[in-house]
């Protein structure tokens, strides 16, 4: 349901409202629409999971720690307080969080990997200690068991997939034999994929935003993260990014394969949801929206070998 213009623009001290997009992007964990209000134009973030305490208790954690980053000069969107002074508010059963509009470029994992390294020093440069347990999502493996039964379950469908993922399984669970307990050294964004480190369409320079999933865990896992994502396989642009990394201070040191855990247990976790997702879907948009998930997932994995030469490189 589409929050009420006026209700929003009230709960963040927006001014008055003129009215308010149907979304205009969605992720996995929520959708953006863009409000218009005499005082100007605010991205309104709305969750899609059912809004109890731990996800507004989650939802302040990440909101604190972004705007921390704002107020440190990390390039992102200026996060907007609510009224009542929290960093989300309750609109008509929604969670909701607002933040100054920024026009962004499409995910582009070609970013100049030096801007890139010097960025999340930046971002890491803001120590702040970790804030609960580290999720499940970010360092334990999906595992054998659940991986044969969806597989099982492809194969049964008739999935176009299926072949594929068998051959692939062995793989899979070699290297998820690196995913160990992610100690929680200080607050990450913890989701900086292309998706969510963008070019600003005004000037070119780089920003971050949705910090929806922030959270505790190791910073060397996570410029591993993103030496995979921009550096594309290239020696070359990874060994640029993570100098540019610590040559700005960033305190994260890639020294051994398991420093790469928090980028596999990600892309599996991913993986695995599409296939979950392929597996329920009622119609033929779903279906195909999974589907490109799956191919990607497949298509791209990081196995034993890329792990062991990106480590090579960066020692």
């Amino acid at each position: 349901m589409c929050p009420d213009a006026q209700s929003v623009a009230d709960a963040f001290g927006l001014g008055r409202a003129e009215s308010l997009s149907e979304p205009v992007a969605r992720g996995e964990l929520g959708q953006v629409r863009r409000l218009v209000t005499d005082t100007g134009v605010w991205a309104v973030k709305e969750s899609l999971d059912p809004v109890g305490d731990a996800e507004v208790a989650e939802a302040e954690a990440s909101g604190a720690f972004h705007r921390a980053c704002w107020e440190a000069g990390v390039p992102t969107p200026q996060p907007r307080l609510s009224v009542a002074g929290g960093h989300s508010a309750e609109v008509g059963g929604e969670l909701l969080r607002a933040y100054g509009w920024v026009d962004l470029d499409d995910p582009d994992p070609g970013l100049d990997p030096v801007e890139v390294g010097s960025l999340l020093a930046a971002l890491h440069a803001v120590r702040r200690p970790g804030v609960g347990g580290v999720h499940a999502w970010f360092e334990a493996p999906v595992g054998e068991r659940e991986w044969r039964a969806v597989l099982k379950a492809s194969r049964g469908a008739g999935a176009p997939y299926a072949d594929r993922l068998g051959e692939m399984l062995p793989h899979l669970l070699a290297v998820e034999s690196l995913l160990t307990p992610m100690v929680p050294v200080q607050m990450l964004h913890l989701d900086l994929w292309a998706d969510n480190l963008r070019r600003r369409s005004s000037d070119g320079t780089a920003c971050v935003i949705d910090f929806d999933n922030a959270g505790p865990g190791d910073p060397a896992r996570e410029v591993a993260m993103l030496v995979v994502e921009f550096g594309q396989g290239d020696p070359r642009r990874q060994r640029l990014l993570y100098d540019a990394y610590r040559d700005a201070g960033g305190p994260g040191r890639v020294t051994s394969p398991e420093d790469l855990a928090l980028t596999v247990a990600q892309l599996h976790h991913i993986g695995h949801r599409h296939i979950r997702m392929w597996l329920a879907a009622r119609d033929s948009e779903s279906r195909a929206r999974s589907l490109a998930g799956v191919e990607e997932f497949l298509g791209q994995p990081l196995l034993l070998p890329d792990v062991e030469r990106l480590v090579a490189t960066l020692a």
